[in-house]
């Protein structure tokens, strides 16, 4: 039996009551994709997961209980506290120039990145996403939501608490970042270059639950020898 690793500072709660104190709206969302997620985890020897979303130890036992390692690292949190020039404090996040995902080449068979790239501009997700496709391992998956209506734009992160394979809670959490970008189809594809689509779904709220594959590795052609027969003439 694995435990979580975790990699940033951050409150680990592991109890359901006393994250709902801190909750401002809390809805129940079926999920398409995640019993697809979990049937594969389950059938991998001792398979490695990447949770980028905010600590919930519930989801962590999720995982932990399909025989994954996981490791949490909530990528929406500030690095530190910073001074600005004016003196007045603020948050400094890593930029699109840093290197967010400081884990070895195919690292991961699974990462679940919720709604991460929403709160990411196009310059920053697209490097992204090309290093998240390097920390994984070939047919690894990754799990996210994506926002397709532009009145979502301004809605405020939100914290996803795993309550069965067929039900996620989606819980309304404060947070320094609420512009979310949306992402057509095209863009999508171009960002996850080096994925493909294995499913995705279209929630009642218009949010796009998918589940992106690394491709494997190009098969190298097996090349028969030529061989000529000489007749010698006798």
């Amino acid at each position: 039996m694995f435990g979580p690793i975790f990699r940033r500072s951050t409150i680990v709660d592991l109890d359901s009551r006393q994250a709902m104190t801190l909750a401002i709206e809390s809805r129940l969302q079926s999920s398409h994709v995640l019993p697809l997620l979990a049937r594969r985890l389950s059938l991998l020897p001792h398979p490695r997961v990447l949770d980028l979303g905010s600590v919930v130890g519930g989801n962590l036992q999720f995982f932990i209980d399909l025989g994954c390692k996981v490791t949490a690292d909530d990528l929406l949190k500030p690095v530190e506290t910073v001074l600005s020039q004016t003196g007045a404090l603020g948050t400094d996040w890593k930029g699109s120039s840093a290197k967010r995902l400081e884990y070895p080449d195919t690292s991961f068979d699974a990462v679940i990145a919720w709604d991460l790239f929403d709160f990411m501009p196009p310059a920053e997700a697209k490097p992204f996403a090309h290093d998240l496709l390097r920390v994984m391992k070939p047919g690894g998956i990754v799990l996210a939501y994506f926002t397709s209506r532009e009145t979502e734009r301004r809605e405020p992160h939100r914290r996803y608490r795993i309550q069965s394979q067929e039900k996620v809670e989606w819980i309304t959490v404060g947070a320094a970042r609420t512009l979310r970008h949306v992402y057509k189809n095209r863009e999508l594809e171009q960002m996850f270059d080096g994925f493909k689509t294995h499913t995705a779904f279209v929630l009642m709220n218009g949010t796009r639950e998918m589940l992106l594959e690394k491709r494997l590795p190009a098969a190298t052609p097996t090349i028969t020898p030529l061989v000529t027969a000489v007749r010698t003439n006798r």
